[in-house]
């Protein structure tokens, strides 16, 4: 069997699949070998889903609801080219970083509007700042902030602006996430040494504390490489009554 832990601050993942992948060294955060292994797992994914884990990973990771701020930009005129919004949207971030003078971390997604113009709704570390002037630095638009103090995780509120569609050509070869380099990534962790990782393994629980009343999604799906997989997700910030 192998077993995978991927923990993005509060929301710890676990997979289970029937088969195991036969290869050398112990348990520990992903290196090149478990790497090949999470490539693999990932080729017989959907791109798009591939996309919404990511960026679901990336904001529990690095943002609070508490303290992070979630916003959403909008260009008055109807641009639709991704690269050009893209450009704009960079030089914004430039200039907020140039404005508040701290080390900014934002994750932004792209969406379209009903007429096909693009949007993004960010999440940033930014402190306050008025929306008006918010506004003017952004200069193409409006910008709506938005109350995510309610919510417990950050990474599935905004994975919801992503879109669904599988078959939307405007995006195909482009990113259809940004985000600052200075993010930290999930903690990854899989069985290549099973005696090892039972270690590790109780290590992971006793540090997490968690159990089933965190339990806060199951599935099962096949995959083509790994045979079937017995997936659960927890949430820390959330116990059953």
């Amino acid at each position: 069997m192998l077993k995978k832990y991927v923990i993005s601050g509060d929301i710890i993942e676990v997979y289970e699949y029937s088969q195991y992948c036969t290869g050398k060294g112990g348990a520990h955060r992903t290196t090149s070998k478990s790497e090949d292994i999470e490539q693999s797992l990932k080729n017989y994914a959907n791109t798009n889903q591939r996309r919404r884990d990511t960026v679901r990973r990336l904001a529990c990771s690095n943002f609070n609801a508490q303290y992070d701020k979630f916003f959403t930009l909008t260009f008055a005129d109807n641009k639709t080219d991704v690269k050009e919004c893209n450009y704009l949207f960079k030089k914004f971030m430039q200039k907020l970083k140039y404005k508040l003078k701290i080390d900014i971390k934002y994750l932004a997604v792209i969406e379209f509007q009903k007429r096909g113009a693009v949007h993004y709704h960010v999440l940033s570390n930014i402190p306050y700042i008025p929306q008006n002037e918010l506004q003017e630095l952004w200069g193409n638009g409006f910008v709506y902030i938005n109350a995510i103090s309610h919510v417990d995780n950050i990474g599935a509120y905004i994975v919801k602006y992503m879109t669904k569609d599988n078959t939307d050509e405007r995006l195909q070869g482009l990113k259809a996430y940004l985000y600052s380099r200075n993010l930290r990534k999930s903690e990854q962790y899989i069985n290549h040494n099973l005696k090892e990782f039972d270690k590790l393994e109780s290590k992971i629980k006793e540090k997490y504390n968690f159990n089933s009343d965190n339990l806060v999604y199951e599935s099962e799906f096949d995959t083509e490489l790994l045979g079937s997989c017995d997936y659960k997700q927890y949430n820390l910030k959330r116990k059953k009554e």
